[in-house]
């Protein structure tokens, strides 16, 4: 049987996607997979559309498109506010280019209903290839750890989450196909949620759980027929098999794993109180292993007992932000920058596990943080509405909706729920995937009113604007892969070559790219560079300029500190760091660079005051043993 042309342009379109976008990657860069997919995500929709729209096509706008253009350019807007412009550009580009996958596939799927079944399939084999790369993953490890189980994406948390919004089309897959793709849909549906299960991401079985309940009540009250005797047949097939897989797995693992996957299935333990008991608990098991052989790290591990409550600190932080910006926000992609100007609640971990502020792992706080009032209300018509739409009219207005938009819309849901504890809408798979899964729900149901007339107009500004958009953005992401390229050289050299890591620092910085992924200005690593090979003036020069770029991140302000106390401005190196310490009171560098500022001066009494805040360490008691040796010096004698 011969494939037409319009059908090769179709399939070739979802390969491109949702097999090379999604998947591709590269290890020359700092964030592997990010850059390469912001560029080639882009570069892929622009030949679509060079090739869509040769000739005219019918594509109305509607109120929800309009909303969605409001939204980009209300971010891309919030770059003339933000700290650093650059970080809002490059968010308010990745707002454009999932708007241009909703376009995209919703013009397709208008113009032939056939182009979803041609979707799902493509997307089959894109997660039977994620699967492959997973099962790789784990077949490298001594001991099964998710946390390694990245496969398409960064961590096992997002790649969970990929699973979980590309569950829908599988069961979409399962109710359009016949023969053997239906089969393969329930089969690869079957595989994903074994993943997500072994993947212990909680966020993502609360996700999971809402859209399967929300799933089986739609069934059961407004699609019975879905639910003949076949399918529960097949449904309960799968279900056996999925149990007897969990059940493998488990069986293979040893005793500490096997006690840390079942303590992950209780999902409500995720929103358990977090309190000093738990370090109790891990240092009476450290001691015990002190007297065994054998067992491995990964159970005396605080990170892997982490949970929600956690990220509270973060949450309310972002709620002070919110407080000082709540009409323009803080700009796009700068919650990350401002969150450390808001020192409450206190964080003792940040710098002592040499954390970054990176995401306040709750996407609609982020939301509301970087674009304000107005960019919330954007979110929630974008995000929620259509969802809200399709259950009214399943529920209220009672239409035969087909089965899919049920799916669709329970899954984004619980998708949804997800999000509230992770940051899935800054990857580029999701994004994908979210608005490929908006644009089919969209195509089906019915938005009398919200139509605009004049086809013919809003096909010429349409094409105009994807054309404009995504040649942008394309630039931007070149400018950033050349960033990071070199930060990736950058970060090779520290310690070892110095003049390596100046040169490559400032070939890094350009007008799109200022921040490395773990929230730190090139100028700092430049800086520090030179202050290591003794030249204070340049070094305090690029401190001054990484301090423009965060100017509430206390390593900058320390070692501003150190070049403004190598430079002989004494009293402004204090005041540096009293700052930092306002900042982060348990900062202990600046504590400590305090105490010595003191300790040289002659001045006991201060350098103590600033050594006891700092936490029980070897570096404490041998500054203490230092100061203790220090001769006391009456007030008098000093004057």
């Amino acid at each position: 049987m011969m494939i037409s042309k319009t059908n090769l342009f179709y399939i070739g379109f979802a390969i491109l996607i949702l097999l090379i976008v999604n998947n591709i990657r590269s290890g020359v860069l700092v964030d592997t997979s990010f850059s390469p997919r912001f560029f080639l995500l882009p570069v892929s929709l622009l030949i679509t559309t060079l090739l869509l729209f040769r000739k005219k096509i019918s594509f109305k706008i509607t109120l929800y498109e309009i909303t969605c253009l409001l939204f980009y350019l209300w971010s891309l807007l919030s770059s003339l506010w933000a700290t650093v412009p650059s970080e809002s550009i490059v968010q308010s580009q990745l707002i454009f280019v999932s708007f241009s996958v909703y376009v995209i596939v919703k013009i397709l799927q208008v113009r032939n209903s056939r182009f979803e079944q041609i979707f799902i399939t493509v997307l089959l084999m894109a997660m039977m290839f994620s699967f492959f790369l997973a099962f790789y993953k784990m077949a490298g490890l001594e001991f099964f750890d998710p946390y390694r189980i990245n496969s398409v994406s960064a961590n096992n948390n997002l790649y969970a989450g990929y699973l979980l919004i590309s569950l829908p089309l599988t069961f979409a897959g399962y109710s359009i196909f016949r023969g053997f793709r239906k089969y393969l849909s329930a089969a690869v549906g079957m595989m994903a949620l074994f993943f997500i299960i072994i993947l212990q991401s909680r966020a993502v079985y609360v996700g999971l759980l809402f859209a399967m309940i929300l799933s089986f009540l739609l069934l059961v009250t407004r699609y019975r027929s879905v639910l003949n005797r076949k399918n529960i047949l097949v449904g309960s097939i799968f279900l056996i098999l999925l149990l007897a897989g969990v059940s493998s797995f488990y069986s293979s693992l040893d005793q500490p794993r096997k006690n840390y996957f079942l303590s992950k299935i209780p999902v409500w333990q995720y929103f358990r109180s977090y309190d000093d008991s738990l370090h109790d608990m891990l240092e009476k098991k450290r001691r015990e292993k002190a007297e065994l052989t054998g067992i491995p790290e990964f159970d005396f591990a605080g990170s892997y007992y982490e949970n929600a409550n956690l990220r509270i600190i973060f949450w309310k932080r972002s709620a002070c932000l919110f407080a000082s910006h709540p009409v323009l926000g803080t700009g796009a992609g700068n919650w990350r920058i401002m969150v450390p100007s808001c020192p409450k609640p206190d964080n003792p971990d940040h710098t002592l596990k040499n954390y970054t502020y990176s995401q306040p792992h709750n996407e609609w706080i982020g939301f509301v943080t970087e674009l304000g009032i107005p960019g919330f209300l954007f979110v929630f018509v974008i995000f929620f509405l259509p969802v809200i739409i399709v259950l009214w009219q399943i529920l209220i207005r009672r239409e035969s909706l087909p089965v899919t938009s049920m799916f669709y819309a329970a899954f984004l849901a619980g998708f949804y729920l997800f999000a509230c504890f992770d940051f899935p809408f800054r990857r580029v798979e999701h994004n994908v995937m979210v608005f490929s899964v908006l644009a089919f729900l969209m195509a089906r149901i019915s938005l009398n009113g919200w139509s605009f007339t004049g086809d013919g107009l809003s096909w010429k500004y349409l094409r105009i604007l994807l054309f404009a958009g995504l040649a942008f953005t394309s630039v931007v992401a070149i400018e950033r892969i050349k960033g990071e390229f070199y930060t990736r050289i950058m970060f090779r050299n520290e310690g070892k070559n110095q003049e390596k890591v100046i040169v490559n620092g400032q070939a890094a910085n350009n007008r799109f790219y200022r921040l490395t992924p773990n929230t730190l200005p090139l100028d700092w690593f430049v800086g520090v560079a030179q202050f290591n090979l003794g030249d204070e003036a340049s070094a305090r020069a690029s401190f001054l300029k990484a301090l423009m770029i965060t100017p509430f991140e206390v390593r900058v302000l320390n070692d501003h500190a150190t070049a403004l106390y190598s430079l002989g401005k004494i009293e402004e190196a204090k005041a540096e760091l009293q700052r930092a310490l306002a900042i982060d009171p348990f900062f202990e560098d600046a504590g400590f660079n305090l105490a010595a500022i003191y300790y040289y001066k002659g001045e006991r009494d201060s350098a103590l005051f600033y050594v006891n805040r700092c936490r029980k360490s070897q570096k404490k008691a041998d500054f203490l043993d230092e100061i203790e040796r220090l001769p006391v010096i009456r007030s008098e004698d000093r004057n």
